[in-house]
């Protein structure tokens, strides 16, 4: 049986998850490889965090999420 994740929408409030994500608990971002590059698709960086790069790793899929820990500004 084939599983699927959900990800909310980026512009329902309701749907954002707590910033607990990543050893300091600073948040978390959501990439998507579109069959190039990763983009953005979801930023829940906690307040006083930044982004880290995208995933290092090409993607092997166009389509493909993965996920990022936030860092200290």
């Amino acid at each position: 049986m084939m599983q699927t994740a959900v990800i909310p929408s980026m512009n329902d409030p309701s749907s954002a998850p707590p910033h607990s994500s990543g050893p300091e608990g600073l948040g978390y971002s959501v990439w998507k490889f579109d069959g190039q590059s990763w983009q953005l698709k979801k930023n829940c960086a906690a307040e006083g965090a930044v982004l880290s790069p995208p995933p290092a790793i090409e993607g092997k899929f166009k389509g493909q999420l993965r996920s990022t820990a936030c860092v200290a500004a």
